[in-house]
């Protein structure tokens, strides 16, 4: 024990055995309907359910793992929701590429990743951002897990990706949402440990009695669900028409895990005194590899989950939280139909109080000037009306440079930030 505590640095961290089996738990209970979820999705590209499942259980949990052993990160992976929809509906649904270019496309996707992390790129624009726009992206990321927390329970009506007002208040998924955020809330002000797994479970509890279930039928092994490995078509490349979609896909994911990495680990002892993540080439190229696997094995781009902030926010702060989480994962391939235990609107009222907590304090807010509360606004405010972290980084570092040229110091915006500016918005026109 003592072995394992000095590995993932448990009391450097100022964590202990306890806090991360509770946060890698909770971490996958918040997660835990992507395994339902993609299956479905990806369906309408044409990939069996089964080989979509067992690719999504197989690479989140190896990748989560991983992350866990080598990177010592309390960060979960599995397929993101943006690929995979932008894959069923538009590349395959739209440009009429059949499900294995499309894999194909992610294949490359991913390799594109792993080059650039392997040239420290992404390390570089990482450190190019200034300070006050990481906490914006934080407070981004923050307003991403409201808005999902929102619109799962219903308490706001979305048309697309488009809000349009209220929802019902007085529903049962909204009293749901009630009952766990309450919880989430009188838990954390008692310094109660594990309060946001234990406002996850009274929630569940509450949906139970009040009849609400798993809202898609679980997905059941079968025999074809090694169909997908190693059926991606990595000869699409030489397709000129695939570009497009090869660059989206690698932005929307190289982006969205920078925005991730930076929300999720925001005035937490997982970065240094000079706000610097450790081991960050480690976790990036687990990031970028597991969507090359996750390619061959049949599923879309795997991506570091904004659901790890509720991990986080119990006082996950080591790679045993992710540890905890992938094992969890890899125990779910068998038993399924336990996903009905916790119905996905029982995670938004954790999903919502963590949140909150990931927005600058009103101390650091006295320390910005009004050019950084200009960029943050900017930021939230893409958040809050495209649902896109990419979106948000697009807004917030647009504004930061205009506001430096207005000021005069054109010259102290970082290359990288610039290049990164023109990447976002390239991709967001092309989509």
């Amino acid at each position: 024990m003592d072995k394992i505590k000095t590995f993932f640095k448990i009391k450097e961290l100022g964590s202990t055995y306890k806090i991360e089996a509770l946060a890698g738990l909770s971490t996958f209970l918040s997660l835990s309907y992507i395994f339902v979820v993609n299956p479905s999705i990806l369906a309408e590209a044409g990939i069996d359910k089964s080989v979509a499942f067992f690719a999504t259980v197989i690479v989140s949990s190896l990748a989560t793992i991983v992350m866990g052993m080598w990177a010592n990160k309390p960060f979960s992976l599995a397929p993101g929701l943006e690929m995979n929809a932008f894959v069923a509906f538009v590349v395959v649904g739209t440009l009429g590429f059949v499900w294995q270019d499309a894999l194909g496309a992610v294949f490359w996707s991913g390799v594109l990743m792993l080059i650039i992390n392997f040239l420290r790129i992404r390390e570089h624009i990482i450190k190019a951002i200034p300070d006050k726009l990481k906490s914006a992206l934080a407070a981004s990321v923050g307003v991403f897990l409201m808005l999902i927390a929102l619109k799962i329970s219903g308490i706001l009506a979305y048309e697309g990706i488009q809000v349009k007002g209220l929802g019902l208040l007085s529903s049962a998924d909204a009293y749901v949402f009630y009952v766990g955020l309450g919880a989430a809330i009188a838990l954390r002000h008692f310094k109660i440990k594990g309060a946001v797994l234990i406002s996850i479970v009274l929630a569940s509890l509450v949906a139970h009695f009040l009849g609400i279930g798993a809202a898609i039928e679980p997905v059941t092994l079968s025999k074809d669900m090694l169909d997908g490995v190693f059926a991606f078509n990595p000869a699409v490349i030489l397709n000129p028409q695939i570009f497009s979609v090869i660059l989206i896909l690698f932005i929307i994911d190289f982006y969205g895990s920078i925005a991730k990495f930076i929300g999720l680990t925001r005035n937490t002892a997982i970065v240094n005194e000079d706000g610097d993540m450790p081991n960050m080439k480690e976790a990036l190229t687990v990031d970028g590899a597991a969507t090359v696997v996750g390619a061959g094995l049949g599923t879309t781009n795997v991506t570091t989950y904004v659901e790890s902030a509720v991990g986080i926010g119990e006082g996950g702060r080591t790679g045993l939280t992710a540890v905890v989480s992938g094992l969890l994962m890899l125990c779910f391939l068998p038993l399924t139909p336990l996903i009905n235990l916790v119905p996905t609107v029982a995670t938004t009222g954790a999903l919502f109080f963590v949140g909150i907590t990931l927005f600058p304090t009103r101390d650091n807010l006295k320390t910005y000037e009004w050019t950084d509360i200009v960029a943050m606004s900017a930021m939230v405010l893409a958040t809050a009306w495209t649902f896109g972290l990419d979106k948000a980084m697009l807004a917030g570092f647009g504004f930061y440079i205009v506001l430096q040229v207005i000021k005069g110091q054109w010259r102290s915006v970082n290359p990288y930030l610039l290049a990164s500016t023109v990447l976002l918005l390239v991709s967001i026109l092309l989509g």
